[in-house]
């Protein structure tokens, strides 16, 4: 490896490949990052094809392990506020592992505020960035943020509305230059709301007039925060003042209208809906995708601009994988792949005949193939027969 550090500008993305071979799709993922590409097979040959400076990335089974060959050492990096941020697993791009990271810096970010402490934006950056090169790769994070849960958790709300809000970003042809950035404000959206009051936050749904009016006010708050912790980043505090605007002024905390709003907020505010239709809250069960996503159409013009939500669409299944869906033949099959292109048409395991009897040797039906069959609709698991 060169001594000489290189410019920040000219650096490269060395990938080691080992015994990994790469497919299309994540060769094609990695070339389109910012960075000159170069592949090395042998291991060894590290140190003459990276220089100091270049990023590198190692193929460790499924999970890319990213490093910068300035650091010496795997366990930390340096932002340019002088932190040191600490990577938490040995594999920080593999989904589950990264989607827990995220969440627990959500966490200690909304403890911090209740603290009256500064929390720390550039640990955000950097989780955005490695949620960004995951989006890139796969929808293993999409699939974890469409999975269900029993219960409200605003860390993992906010989790979910940074990978969907990504997700988004990526599948726009134009409104937004840096999806990083949009992952990154999907994570501090709802900052603000540390500063209400805990029994609140635990009873959302009886909220009274007050209450409502206090609520309308944390993005305020979440900006003024931003404001402090990082001046010099606009954007971001801009799209957190703004997530709850609406295209007709149906929004706040200031009424604004769609011609007005940061690209930024816009994507949030499509994002934040769809997550809160699809996963439960105290007061009511969750729809399923396919609900959330017909509810958020129907809102588009008069709330949402059109284009972000034809990226959703686009972007995310209708059909998660592993979810249930009712064919219209009366069977029930458990979703196994999907088609971006045929949303409503998913590859399907037969698990139930259409008299609800457990298919002992089961098929795979490609409804992309049937055009006498459709899905009727996504089922909870709690309407699924009881065998």
């Amino acid at each position: 490896m060169s001594d000489q550090m290189s410019d920040p500008a000219d650096r490269k993305l060395v990938v080691v490949l080992g015994d990994t071979e790469l497919t299309a799709e994540v060769r094609a993922a990695l070339e389109s990052l910012p960075w000159p590409v170069r592949y090395v097979e042998d291991p060894a040959a590290l140190a003459e094809r990276a220089d100091s400076g270049d990023l590198v990335l190692r193929s460790l089974g499924s999970s890319p392990f990213a490093e910068d060959a300035t650091e010496p050492s795997r366990e930390s990096t340096t932002t340019d506020s002088g932190r040191t941020l600490r990577a938490r697993s040995p594999n920080p791009f593999e989904p589950n592992r990264l989607y827990e990271d995220a969440r627990e810096y959500v966490d200690e970010t909304l403890a911090a505020v209740r603290q009256s402490e500064d929390p720390d934006v550039d640990r955000g950056r950097l989780l955005a960035e490695r949620m960004h090169t995951d989006l890139l790769r796969d929808n293993s994070l999409i699939n974890r943020s469409l999975e269900p849960h029993d219960t409200y958790d605003l860390a993992s709300h906010c989790v979910n509305v940074a990978v969907l809000s990504g997700k988004i970003a990526l599948g726009m042809v134009s409104g937004v230059e840096d999806a990083v950035e949009v992952i990154h404000a999907g994570l501090l959206h709802d900052i603000g709301m540390a500063k209400l009051p805990a029994e609140m936050l635990r009873n959302p749904g009886t909220w009274s007039e007050r209450e409502q009016e206090s609520l309308r006010q944390h993005p305020v708050l979440g900006a003024e925060i931003l404001e402090r912790c990082a001046p010099r980043n606009e954007p971001l505090r801009r799209a957190v003042l703004q997530e709850h605007e609406r295209a007709r002024g149906q929004g706040y905390p200031y009424g604004l209208f769609d011609r007005d709003l940061d690209p930024i907020a816009r994507i949030l505010g499509v994002a934040d809906v769809f997550e809160a239709l699809s996963h439960p809250r105290t007061y009511r069960s969750p729809f399923t995708a396919l609900q959330a996503l017909e509810r958020v159409v129907g809102m588009q013009d008069e709330y949402f601009s059109p284009q972000v939500v034809s990226a959703l669409v686009n972007e995310i299944s209708a059909f998660p994988l592993d979810s249930y869906v009712l064919i219209s033949s009366g069977e029930i099959g458990r979703v196994v792949a999907t088609d971006p292109g045929n949303i409503l048409r998913p590859k399907v395991e037969l698990v139930w005949d259409a008299d609800w009897k457990r298919i002992p040797e089961s098929g795979t039906l490609d409804l992309a193939t049937r055009p006498d069959l459709t899905v009727a609709r996504a089922l909870l698991d709690s309407e699924l027969p009881i065998t």
